[in-house]
């Protein structure tokens, strides 16, 4: 038998020996005594253990570290995908970059050609940065700096004002900012007529904008255009007097013979006198345009009534506009300080507009609401629509939809709306689509 046993020591404490132990038989055969023989192995029992528990901790590091292996060999695999997909990338921004590169090369070459100067505005700052063109225009030379200030200084009083706040509210409160003026070059003491264009774009940062644009030498085209203007401005004084006259002769023979008794005259003094208004309405809108163009348009502010204005004009129009169902929808009783006639002027247009393009007993709707500090005045119709190509276009000077040229005009009656709105510091727009009907409005402050 053989076998291990543990027992205290006296002196050495807990100690393990094994043990053997042998029968000594007899000459019976039998059992008669036990020989043995044991030895102390509690050294090398504690010697095992520890190589035992080495062993396992040997065999957990080397599973540990095939585990590790692994996620390194999945994280290489990762990082080749990555540094190919990064490789991929930088391919990317490369001929990203060399396409700004290429792009920014025919801007500066489209510019130099064009003989635009070009600025930037840092919204924060007001640094000014210009190119050498862009100090031409204004009369400065190459070397000399061109601070914001006085670029306004060379612009001529009378526009001055007007361009500091349309600057001002593109840059602070993203207004547009298309406006022709006229400068003085400072050395050269010459006039030009500017054209500026200007686009606001913020920082990724959040904490500043930047203003960039260009401006154009147009002088020659303005001088054009005044000299077209001074044209129509002439013939239309000249044909004022004739017109005014006849419509004079006209009123005097439908006071003497419009009683009933030839109705056939009746009816044509009536029609004739119709015309003849019609005629007076649109040497006014020439004339205006005249005026607007050089200047001599100024606004009469006054304090005012919308809904007595509705009013006014609702029963001054019903009378000339029979073919439809005019309705002027008061809202509440809103007063507002802007040029009582010219808004007049331009409602008026707009419903002439829309008595031209909607079919007879058609509904137009006039309508007001207050929005913030802004008053809109809409005016609605269930005509032939505006076709999308034509509503960027709308309000230009003697612009007309391919749908209106059946319709006889000129094509100024909204371009006057929309400078009388512009001098108000307003905005007019309108949203139609083809056969479904137009709807004009314009807002002021």
């Amino acid at each position: 038998i053989r076998g291990e046993v543990s027992f205290p020591h006296a002196t050495l404490g807990k100690r393990i020996y094994d043990y053997i132990l042998t029968p000594v038989f007899n000459e019976h055969n039998e059992v008669e005594a036990v020989a043995g023989v044991t030895r102390d192995v509690t050294e090398r029992r504690i010697w095992e253990e520890s190589l035992e528990k080495a062993s396992e901790e040997l065999q957990a590091m080397n599973e540990e570290m095939a585990t590790t292996n692994e996620e390194l060999s999945d994280a290489n695999d990762g990082l080749t995908a990555a540094n190919e997909e990064l490789a991929k990338l930088n391919k990317q921004l490369y001929n990203a970059r060399k396409k700004i590169e290429e792009n920014e090369d025919s801007l500066r070459l489209a510019v130099s050609a064009a003989n635009f100067g070009t600025w930037r505005i840092h919204s924060a700052t007001r640094e000014f940065v210009t190119d050498a063109r862009m100090k031409e225009l204004f009369g400065y030379y190459p070397h000399e700096s061109l601070s914001i200030e006085q670029a306004l200084a060379q612009v001529q009083e009378d526009f001055r004002s007007y361009v500091s706040t349309k600057l001002e509210n593109a840059i602070y409160n993203k207004g547009d900012y298309d406006i022709t003026y006229p400068v003085t070059g400072l050395h050269d003491k010459k006039l030009r007529w500017l054209r500026a264009i200007g686009n606001l774009k913020s920082d990724s940062s959040g904490q500043f904008s930047a203003f960039t644009g260009v401006v154009i030498d147009v002088t020659e085209q303005q001088l054009e255009n005044q000299r077209k203007n001074d044209f129509i401005g002439m013939v239309s004084h000249e044909l004022k007097t004739p017109i005014t006259s006849l419509f004079g002769y006209l009123q005097l023979m439908n006071d003497e013979t419009g009683k009933g008794e030839n109705p056939l005259m009746d009816h044509a003094l009536e029609k004739s006198l119709k015309q003849v208004k019609k005629m007076t309405r649109m040497i006014d809108s020439f004339l205006n345009v005249a005026r607007l163009e050089s200047g001599k348009i100024f606004l009469n502010k006054t304090d005012f009534s919308v809904n007595e204005l509705f009013g006014e004009l609702e029963e001054e129009l019903k009378h000339i506009y029979t073919t439809h169902l005019l309705v002027f929808e008061k809202g509440q009783d809103i007063s507002i300080h802007a040029d009582r006639e010219k808004i007049a002027q331009v409602i008026n247009n707009l419903i002439s507009n829309a008595v031209k393009y909607s079919d007879h007993n058609t509904l137009i709707k006039v309508s007001v609401e207050l929005s913030g500090n802004f008053l809109a005045i809409h005016v609605t119709d269930s005509g032939i629509g505006i076709a999308a190509e034509d509503l960027p276009r709308i309000f230009e000077r003697f612009y007309r939809a391919d749908s209106a040229h059946t319709t006889a005009g000129f094509g100024i009656g909204l371009y006057l709306c929309s400078e009388i709105i512009g001098l108000h510091n307003g905005t007019i727009g309108v949203e139609s689509e083809k056969g479904k009907g137009a709807d004009f409005y314009f807002s002021l402050p």
